[in-house]
This record gives C-alpha cells, structure tokens and sequence, in this order.
C-alpha cells in the first residue's frame, strides 16, 4: 500500500487545495512550457480546483504547458502529458497528481496549502524565460522585474522609454545622436554611437542585438518585457554588464485566437493594433500575425516653418510560424519588420543664457569683438587674431526655470561664424541670430529646417528546444538583423538673420556657392549681401546647419 504522513489542519507541508470548481466547462488557458511545479500551481489558481502532489516530486520536472480554449480536465492532461504524472480523483473532487509508477513502500511527505483568497487569485503568473531555466517571476533567484502584455496595456507603457515608469532603478536617456542610454542600478554608457557597446543589452526571445529601436518601436502582441539587473554576461555576453532588456513574443498555440483594438486621441492620435493565431496541422503547426500602426501630429510648434514637428508614423509587422514535429521537438521561426517615416525630433527646445564677452581680465583689458578683422582685410585672411570674441562660451551657465534660460548664444563666438568671417564670407554688421530671445514655451522651437526621420528594421529568428529528459532541454538560437536609419534636423534650433553671407569677389557655379541676394538693400539687409546654395540644404541667405544621423545596412 502507498504510505502518506498524516495532515493535519494546521501544519504545513506539500500540497496545493483550492476552491472545488468542476471540470467539464471550457476556459481560456495560457500556461507556458517551463517548470512542472509552476504549471500546476498556475493551473490550480485559475480552474480553482484542489490538486494533491509530492513537492519533492515534481520538482525540476518540464512541462509543455496548455494553450488555449479548453475544459479543465483536457488542460489538466495536456499539462502533465510526457511527465510521467497521472492523475487520481478522489470523491470529494480534489485530484492527486501521482506518478504512472511507484513503490508501494514509497513514502511521500505531503503539505497542505490553504484555501487561495480572491484576491490573491486574481495574481497573474509571469513566467521568466531570460534565466535560461523558467519559471515563476517570483521564485527566480535574480533582481529582475517581468511585464505581461496585460499589465503594459493596464499602465500605459507603450515603448521602450516609458518602462522607467515600471521599474526601480532604471533610467533612460537620449541625446543628440539615434542612439540612446539605458542605465540600471546607476551604471551605463553615454558613448553612444554605433562602435560602441552599450552597458544593457537589449534582446529580443533572449537573442541581443546591438542595432535595435528599443527607443522608437512600440509593444504589441508580447508574452512580456523582462528587465534583469546586474551583470548577466554568462547568458547574453559582454554587452550586460548593468543588465538586460528582454522582448518577449507571444508564441503560436494550437487554439484559433484573433484580436483588434483601435485607439484614437488628440492631435490626431491614431493606434491600430491586431494579431490572429491560426492551427494549421493539429498541434504541429501554428502560425501567428500580429501588427501595430500609430501615427499622431507632433507636439511641437516650429514658428518659422509654422508646422507641427516631432509626430509620428510608425508601422511593425510580426510574423511566427511554431512548428513541432516530434513531442520533444518545438521551434519557431520569428520575421518582424519595423518603419518609421515621420518628422521625429531627436532633441527638442535649447536652452541658453547668452555669454557676452569680458571687457577685461584681471584688470587687463581685453581687445574688443570685432569680426570684422577679417572682413575686407586680405593681408590677415586665416590669421586668427586674439579678441573678446575668443573668451566667449556663446551660452552661460543658469539656472533651467530662469528667465534668461530662454535667451539666444552669443553668435560672434561661434566657431563657423569665424570661420567664415576668415574666409571673407561674413557681414560684419549682421548679428547671426535674428532675435536675443525665444518663446518660453518648451513645445515650440524656431528652426529654419523640419526634422526628418526614416528607419526600417528587419530581425528573423530561429529558435529550437529538444527535450532531451523531462529535466533537460537543449536550446538553438539563431538571429539575423539589418538595420537602417537617416535622420537629420537643424542644427542650431534658433532663429537665424539674413544678410550674414559677404561673397566679396567669390561667386558661385554650376548651381552652387555664393550669388546676389535678391533682398539686397532691403530692411536690415546689407547692400552687398549674398545667398549661399548648397547642394543638400539649397540656397538660403541666413546661416542654416543640418544635424544628420546616418546607420546603413548592417547586421
């Protein structure tokens, strides 16, 4: 006969009892493969029923999960199908979890868990797949914060940025460049270019890729967004030494399952989101689409342009196919592509205190600014002459809620200006900027250029899992990425005054260089002034620079 130590009420040991519920209705079961013991808790929370098992026997066991509509007695099978485990009812309706074979001297120490509350229930079972070993979010032994779908719809995170809101210890950064800076615990890089490697790597199914757009590409259709702190380089290489940033997709199941939602705003806020789950062979083969699409006008006003800037028009597009041949044998095959062709500001409003240059040093007086030194003065063109002009910064130090924090650089100081001046090219009496300050609004900027910003990405997986023993799976992961990015905006971000260019004796050709400015005369506008056109920017009689970002196709 099988030997069991006595139950008491009030001691307790190993086993699950909760509230009685019948099996023969179908309910919707997303369980995913992993840990024996997590499945059948998972299971016991959800359907309410009372299952009976050895702790010390399931432990370390692999399941296959249950996806899907079912009743409670099929996804009960399906979970402990290929474990080794079976199942026995007792009258009362409470189910033993048993091996198919076992000793009958056999003596197995059994715990009584208590009868789950509602509200402990209602707590969603996340399971960590960036461990390499699975299992519930809250047994794994590692600082890690797990986000279901569900719980990312529920607070509103939509992207990469917005997790700083979710989880302790994160900070994100971005700065003039594509790229940006992810830091947890205090620790990460901010040379952020290409070349460099970044302090959280950032993966996708637990494969990391460098070129990514974490920071422009939005959730949709996740199993969850897992964030591990501290250095996990065992798993994911030199690239984590803060941590890591894993995505997640949902994988297909051998359910048919389809969803839409659509969600609309203001300034033209429009989210489409949708994805269908399709069985094509039984449980073999299953194939998954999911899709997102959001566009909305910029929150930012550019006066001299009067254009609304810094919107979006954002598409990403995931296809999975699940494929298993054998019961030990799943893999999936992942495509995702992303697109952005927007007006996407990569930093907004500048702030600056204008340095105006010293008089004197020490009590030294200090030669005045005077740019036109090289204007008009061929014997000293490309000599640099000392002035005041050299001991301005063009932006003081203030404080960011001060009033003189909306002013406008000291434009004499400006290294280009100078360059300019030397070569002959500038008027003297032009100041380059055409107003001494700017809106205090931080939604609205003055630029002579609008923002532009393109990127197409392209990630393909291939990932596979072997059961080799219930205890042990071999994993194959395989990725590929190509990536693109071409972003440029301007550069100063300050509202520029016409008339600075001087041609002098130079004139331009072929479409390009310096020309008469029709203006000439007019207004503030010196008599001798000139237009510049470059062949990128075209023609303009006011100084304009373009910030361009550039990643060609890599993987």
């Amino acid at each position: 006969m099988l030997g069991y130590q006595s139950i008491r009420p009030f001691l307790v040991a190993t086993v699950c009892v909760v509230a009685l519920a019948t099996g023969a209705a179908a309910t919707e079961f997303n369980i995913p493969q992993g840990d024996l013991k997590s499945a059948l808790s998972a299971y016991a929370v959800q359907t309410g029923t009372s299952l009976i098992y050895a702790i010390s026997a399931v432990q370390g066991i692999q399941t296959h999960g249950v996806q899907g509509n079912l009743s409670s007695d099929d996804a009960l099978a399906r979970i402990l199908k290929g474990t080794g485990f079976v199942t026995r009812r007792y009258p009362s309706g409470a189910i033993e979890i048993d091996r198919e074979q076992r000793s009958e001297n056999e003596v197995i120490p059994l715990q009584l868990a208590q009868a789950t509350t509602a509200a402990k229930a209602s707590l969603e079972t996340v399971t960590v797949t960036s461990s390499k070993i699975g299992g519930d979010v809250q047994n794994i032994p590692i600082s890690i914060t797990a986000l279901s779908q569900e719980q990312l719809t529920a607070t509103q995170t939509a992207g990469g940025p917005d997790l700083v809101k979710q989880v302790p210890n994160m900070t994100f950064t971005k700065t003039n460049f594509s790229g940006y800076s992810i830091q947890l615990r205090g620790i990460g890089t901010q040379a952020i270019s290409v070349t460099t490697d970044p302090a959280v790597a950032v993966a996708f199914n637990d494969i990391p890729f460098i070129r990514n757009h974490f920071f422009e590409q939005e959730f949709y259709d996740v199993s969850q967004v897992e964030v591990l702190r501290g250095p996990q380089g065992t798993l994911y290489g030199r690239n984590a030494t803060a941590g890591v940033v894993n995505l997640v997709s949902a994988k297909p199941t051998d359910q048919f399952e389809a969803m839409a939602s659509a969600d609309v705003g203001n300034y033209q806020n429009r989210r489409l989101e949708a994805m269908i789950n399709i069985p094509i062979v039984d449980d073999r083969i299953d194939l998954r689409i999911a899709g997102e699409w959001t566009k909305r006008q910029g929150y930012s006003l550019n006066e001299i342009t009067d254009d609304r800037i810094d919107g979006r028009d954002l598409w990403s597009g995931r296809v999975t196919l699940g494929f298993k041949p054998t019961e030990n044998l799943t893999t999936t095959l992942v495509w995702e592509h992303f697109s952005e062709d927007d007006d996407r500001m990569r930093t907004a409003k500048q702030l600056c205190k204008t340095d105006q240059p010293p008089t004197s040093i020490n009590g030294t007086a200090v030669p005045p600014p005077a740019l036109d030194i090289y204007v008009g003065n061929t014997s000293t063109h490309g000599i640099e002459t000392f002035n005041a002009d050299y001991l301005s910064q063009s932006c003081a130090p203030t404080g960011l809620y001060s009033p003189d924090a909306f002013q406008v650089p000291y434009g004499y100081s400006l290294p280009y200006l100078v360059a300019l001046a030397v070569g002959g090219h500038a008027n003297s009496g032009v100041d380059p900027y055409a107003s001494t300050t700017q809106s205090r609004n931080l939604r609205v900027i003055e630029s002579a250029l609008n923002p532009h910003y393109l990127a197409k990405n392209d990630t393909l997986e291939l990932n596979a899992d072997y059961a080799v023993t219930p205890a042990l799976t071999f994993t194959s992961q395989t990725g590929y990425n190509q990536d693109f990015l071409w972003s440029t905006e301007d550069y100063n971000r300050f509202n520029t005054s016409p008339g600075i260019f001087n041609a002098g004796n130079h004139v331009g050709s072929g479409g390009n260089g310096f020309y008469p400015d029709p203006a000439a005369g007019t207004g503030n506008i010196p008599t001798d002034a000139e237009i510049f056109c470059d062949p990128q920017l075209g023609c303009s009689d006011r100084i304009v620079g373009e910030d361009c970002r550039m990643n060609m196709p890599g993987n």
